[in-house]
């Protein structure tokens, strides 16, 4: 591999006229270029990219989606992680509410039913691999969804709308992260309002002296730059004007008194980015130190060279035949211990990720209630067929209300997901920030669309990468491994507790709709084993049996629980966020809540026939309990997890928890109890205590685990009349979990055995819509729903062609048709087309 890497510093390793080598110098370009290989074969990324049918929902609708695993460097398909997690987060309480298990090979398809009891709000989606949990959660996939629960009042006040065209905070960026007194360098700025969206701004710079030394105006989104050279002794101020004239003030980036700066040019020549660096203090030619540049695009190297600090200025040029591929392309300045100086992120594209897809619905118009046939085509850059795997989403376009340049399955893999927006980790230090319409700037048909990706560059995608640990060889510590299926862990220990090395255990995974699996293994030197790779569904049983010399009665085998879900990390952004005006989407509520009636009716009658207008009323059937003599009586404590847990006696749950019923401790670690209200003739007013309906004195009661009791009656009075004078001073009767006739003994811990139910796989639903080429009675019900049609694991064949069918609703309108997907070879392909319906 050093070899191969030699041969390679060899093409990358050229220089402007600025520029000499030294022995140091080649050995400091050689270390970063091994440790920048290092770090990529070593510390591998994955990528994870969700499309789903639509961008907001009902509640009571159900969420289909399809997932996209890649390579998080090369971005080719990536099949190793053969299992995907997806989160449903209620972001107002922080947790998760629902999670999928899918199994995965390069792409996967799932689905969430939303409860109709949903609050209405902002829900989180997250995805992400096993293996993805070893870096930040800023590297998952995460998506914001509005789930509503019918409300059509219009929540966007005048007062609102006026703050959304306003800037609230504006902040920004020098080119290369530095200002230096003396040098001219641009300064990128961002302008967003309350709701965190760019809008649109004029402002100026003013130095202490009150003169203005800048003007500038956004271009694009609140974004935009301008010229700007520090003096000796200035501080400076930019000021914005608003829409009512009232003028804002705004800390500008502190000022260095020396140093460097850098540019890129990555927009006036096909062939060539260039690169210029200014140094502010040039030194003599026996005082220079090296100087190196280093460009690499996700960890792969583009180029490297090195200079000294003898020129004011010079610059180079790195062909873009050197970068392996479309995307963020990172530019950096180092000194001769190999720090980072400036750093510079621009965007190189040559459109060699885009597939064509060419969608071609059978008509140019439908009726409403026609069939439709739209054939797909798949074609790469030149042209050739592909074959692909791709999800298809047909929506109502009237009801489903588009962002403009919403985040696509292209913008997420070549900007959004290196451009994250949550907060930095320990390996890389960020200023990032959500993405608007992130699909603007692959409008082929926009010729300012590199442009202003390229300010984009310069301000939400300004950062500083951590060089110190790469060269340091700090890396994150692997403790999650690639899952190649689903895993069963845990330990084995000898009665002493001491662990059981070399012990031989067997594996049996059982569910009724799949042949059971059978593995055999070792526990290694902790104790610890483990089964891999397997493949399972929905709620199954784990059986795990050891056995060692005199069989395994002399082995305690456990099962680990699921892996815990990462914490929910709740972003709070500093503003808050103004809702969307929702008499816009008042038709796709109204209708929604009609679809989702006759969507239940329909999955009713598709397996059996739906009955209207039955009421069936009758008295609920009690299972008779052999150990009560007793009818339900009126104080009851029914004992679970929570309950038990913290409790050493069944007296200590009882104690205080029912009205009139005293219990004390008699100072020799046991209880009393007393009934108030109740007096006996006899010498003791201690009540009857039954176990499992067989008479049993305190102390019986109190040798009896908490956890091992299902529910304790207390009887006093009338109740307890049919004990006769046993009962005068009342009853206390103990239920046990094994007394009932119908105890699970399966659950009893056996040694050497251990059962656990688990969750495998989630099979995805299949999207049902009715199909109007065959009369049946549903098919007078209304159809108005939003998702016509939804349709993954669509795949092209050998000559790139495919095509589906669904039926149109009752609507008039126009029907929206999404796709997105990828080649085999990581070529993504997206397309959007419109047809309408009369």
């Amino acid at each position: 591999m050093i070899r191969k890497l030699y041969a390679f510093l060899a093409i990358t390793l050229f220089t402007a006229t600025a520029f000499t080598f030294t022995e140091e110098g080649e050995n400091l370009t050689e270390k970063i270029a091994l440790k920048l290989e290092q770090y990529r074969l070593t510390t591998p990324q994955e990528k994870v990219y969700l499309h789903f049918d639509k961008p907001y929902y009902m509640a009571g609708e159900t969420m289909w989606f399809q997932g996209y695993l890649f390579d998080g460097m090369i971005h080719k398909v990536d099949s190793v992680s053969r299992v995907l997690y997806v989160d449903l987060i209620d972001e107002t309480k922080g947790k998760v509410i629902a999670s999928r298990i899918l199994k995965c090979d390069g792409s996967t398809h799932g689905d969430f039913v939303l409860p109709d009891s949903l609050a209405e709000g902002i829900y989180h989606i997250r995805a992400y691999t096993n293996y993805m949990k070893n870096y930040s959660e800023e590297f998952f996939f995460h998506q914001n969804f509005k789930i509503w629960q019918g409300s059509i009042k219009n929540r966007l006040s005048d007062e609102n709308a006026l703050k959304l065209t306003q800037a609230a905070d504006i902040q920004f960026f020098p080119e290369g992260g530095n200002t230096v007194i003396g040098i001219t360098s641009r300064i990128g700025f961002k302008a967003i309002n309350v709701a965190g969206k760019g809008v649109d701004v004029q402002g100026f710079v003013l130095d202490n002296m009150k003169d203005t030394v800048a003007a500038f105006q956004s271009e694009h989104l609140g974004m935009g730059y301008f010229s700007f050279t520090p003096e000796e002794q200035k501080t400076y101020t930019a000021y914005i004007k608003q829409n009512d004239g009232k003028v804002l003030p705004f800390a500008m980036p502190a000022t260095y008194a020396q140093g460097y700066t850098i540019a890129v040019d990555n927009l006036s020549n096909k062939e060539k980015v260039k690169i210029f660096v200014s140094n502010s203090s040039p030194v003599s030619a026996d005082k220079s130190k090296e100087l190196i540049i280093v460009a690499h695009q996700r960890g792969q190297l583009c180029f490297i060279a090195k200079g000294n600090e003898t020129q004011k200025t010079f610059g180079i040029s790195i062909p873009k035949t050197k970068i392996p591929d479309d995307g963020i392309v990172q530019v950096t300045l180092m000194n001769a211990q190999g720090e980072p100086i400036c750093e510079r992120v621009f965007f190189h594209s040559q459109q060699q990720k885009q597939l064509t897809l060419k969608v071609t619905p059978d008509k140019a118009s439908y009726k409403h209630r026609e069939k439709v046939t739209v054939n797909i085509e798949a074609t790469n850059p030149d042209g050739k067929p592909v074959i692909g795997n791709f999800s298809v989403a047909v929506t109502d376009a009237k009801q489903v209300l588009t962002e403009p340049y919403q985040e696509n399955l292209l913008s997420y893999l070549l900007i959004s997901s290196d451009v994250s927006s949550l907060s930095s980790n320990e390996y890389y230090s960020t200023l990032r920030g959500n993405i608007e319409q992130p699909a603007y700037y692959f409008n082929k048909e926009n010729p300012e669309a590199n442009r202003h990706l390229d300010m984009l560059m310069m301000t939400q995608g300004w950062r500083r990468f951590i060089w110190k640990d790469l060269m340091s060889d700090k890396q994150p510590k692997l403790a999650n491994f690639l899952e190649t299926g689903l895993e069963v862990t845990g330990k084995a220990l000898r009665p002493n507790g001491k662990v059981a090395d070399n012990v031989t255990l067997t594996l049996m995974v059982k569910n009724p709709k799949q042949d059971p699996i059978f593995q055999m293994g070792i526990t290694d030197s902790l104790g610890r084993y483990g089964f891999y790779g397997l493949d399972f569904n929905d709620s199954t049983q784990i059986f795990v049996q050891g056995m060692k010399k005199g069989g395994s009665k002399n082995l305690d085998v456990s099962i680990d629980g699921l892996k815990p879900t990462p914490t929910v990390r709740i972003i709070k952004t500093p503003y808050k966020a103004i809702e969307f005006n929702t008499q816009e989407l008042a038709i796709f509520l109204k209708k929604t809540n009609e679809a989702i009636e006759l969507d239940k009716k329909m999955r009713l009658s598709k397996d059996s026939q739906l009955l209207e207008g039955v009421t069936v009323k009758a008295k609920k059937i009690e299972e008779h309990d052999s150990r009560k003599i007793y009818s339900n009586p009126q104080s009851s404590i029914q004992v679970n997890q929570q309950l038990c847990a913290g409790a050493n006696s069944i007296f200590q749950i009882i104690q205080g928890r029912v009205a009139g019923v005293q219990v004390s401790s008699n100072g020799q670690g046991g209880y009393t109890v007393l009934i108030r209200g109740i007096s006996s003739i006899s010498a003791s007013n201690e009540p009857l205590y039954l176990l499992d309906g067989m008479p049993v004195d305190a102390d019986a009661l109190s040798s009896i685990t908490p956890c091992d009791v299902d529910k304790i009656d207390i009887l006093k009075g009338a109740e307890a009349a049919m004990f006769g004078s046993r009962g005068a001073t009342g009853v206390i009767s103990v239920l046990t979990k094994r007394g009932s006739g119908n105890y699970d003994y399966s659950k009893d811990p056996v040694l050497g055995i251990s059962v656990q139910k688990r969750m495998g796989y989630n099979v995805a639903r299949e999207f049902y819509a009715p199909k109007y080429d065959v009369d049946i009675p549903d098919h007078v019900r209304p159809d108005f729903r939003s998702t016509l049609h939804w349709q993954p694991n669509v795949r092209t064949d050998a000559n790139g062609k495919a095509s589906i069918t669904y039926w149109n609703t009752d609507a008039s309108t126009d029907v929206r048709i999404m796709i997105e997907g990828v080649s085999a070879q990581g070529n993504i392909g997206i397309a959007k087309i419109e047809y309408g319906v009369k």
